[in-house]
């Protein structure tokens, strides 16, 4: 569950804040406490509630609604949005020892090793939990205490003030879009517990397998995105001239020096790569089953997913971020409002307040993005 989470943006939004908020990055950890870890693990616990089942969870705003955010959803976490972004996040650290390498050229042989990944349908989750899991916790763990206890930059000033610091990190919590993340990857968990379940288990232990895995995965998450903002702050002198998907590696370079090379590269292309490779297995299974009925096989669906993915890779981080942000601005608080109403739904038997909810309040993102 965390590595699928942890992915490009986990990478890299929490160190942007750091830079941006500076010595009031604490209020700026709140904000993103509530929109990268809070609000995620709502969704987490709302999908679970439907067993799983997104098309039950989607279904109050209607079938034809809900497909279509589906497949905007998929989409973005896919093959136009995250999962180029991993790409690039990628790209990244490899250059820390390969400077002159081409990104045409990685983005392919990344998407080819995404391939060999996700060929095999069933082996996806065990090899991500058991072996890329614990080696991309170590390189995180290194580079965060090398970088926050084996240096001696101070944490600038800054002029912002504590809720314009809360409030860059909680709107920059939005990239992360591990809401979206959460309405998908819960499914996946969901289902992969089952099958290892006896069929005399009761349903309560599917649910609290479930809810632990999401548990231990957000509590991972938290505090690693406490201590990358930590990190962004207090190197952001150094990082002036550097760009987002390269901070990590610009940080480690300045605590670890030559040994950080390795250790950075492999802890990077690791988090984007599992994340890639169950965007792609999402959207892929989307495009085989929801779209072609079938018609389409596994195999083809995934080539055609990393085919897509590594044309929109091209685009660069900056305009990715760029469009995903304004998207979402519109559409985030109307999933928070979605979510809510579900579990609402659930517990209290509240019917239509999702349909509503959901609806008024995208109309009023949307005439709020515009307007401001």
């Amino acid at each position: 569950m965390f590595s699928m989470f942890f992915g490009s943006g986990n990478l890299v939004i929490p160190l942007v804040i750091g830079t941006q908020t500076l010595d009031n990055s604490g209020y700026a950890m709140l904000g993103l406490t509530v929109t990268g870890v809070l609000v995620p693990f709502l969704g987490l616990i709302g999908v679970i509630l439907f067993a799983g089942n997104r098309n039950n969870y989607f279904s109050c705003i209607g079938k034809i609604p809900a497909f279509l955010l589906t497949l905007a959803m998929l989409a973005m976490m896919g093959p136009i949005g995250v999962l180029p972004r991993c790409i690039i996040v990628a790209y990244g650290g490899v250059t820390l020892f390969a400077p002159n390498l081409s990104f045409p050229f990685f983005s392919g042989i990344f998407c080819l090793i995404t391939l060999i990944l996700v060929w095999n349908h069933d082996r996806v989750i065990p090899v991500i939990g058991r072996v890329l899991t614990p080696l991309l916790l170590l390189g995180i763990a290194v580079i965060s205490v090398a970088g926050l206890l084996f240096t001696n930059s101070v944490t600038p000033h800054s002029e912002l003030t504590s809720n314009a610091a809360f409030s860059i990190g909680l709107f920059e919590g939005y990239q992360t879009m591990d809401l979206l993340a959460a309405f998908f990857f819960s499914a996946t968990t969901v289902a992969y517990i089952r099958s290892h379940l006896r069929s005399d288990d009761s349903p309560k232990i599917l649910l609290k397998l479930s809810l632990a895995a999401c548990a231990i995965g957000a509590g991972f998450i938290a505090i690693i995105y406490i201590g990358f903002v930590a990190l962004g702050a207090k190197h952001a002198p150094q990082l002036l001239q550097v760009r987002p998907e390269q901070l990590l590696s610009s940080i480690a370079g300045h605590t670890l020096g030559p040994i950080a090379i390795p250790i950075v590269a492999l802890t990077i292309a690791l988090a984007c790569l599992t994340t890639a490779a169950i965007l792609a297995l999402l959207f892929a299974d989307f495009v085989q089953v929801d779209i072609s009925r079938y018609k389409f096989g596994h195999h083809k669906a995934v080539i055609l997913t990393l085919a897509i993915s590594f044309f929109v890779s091209l685009v660069g981080f900056d305009s990715l971020r760029a469009w995903i942000g304004a998207v979402l601005q519109i559409a985030y608080p109307a999933l928070i409002v979605l979510t809510i109403a579900n579990i609402a739904n659930k517990i209290w038997n509240i019917p239509n307040f999702g349909r509503w909810g959901f609806w008024i309040t995208t109309i009023a993102s949307a005439a709020y993005y515009f307007i401001s």
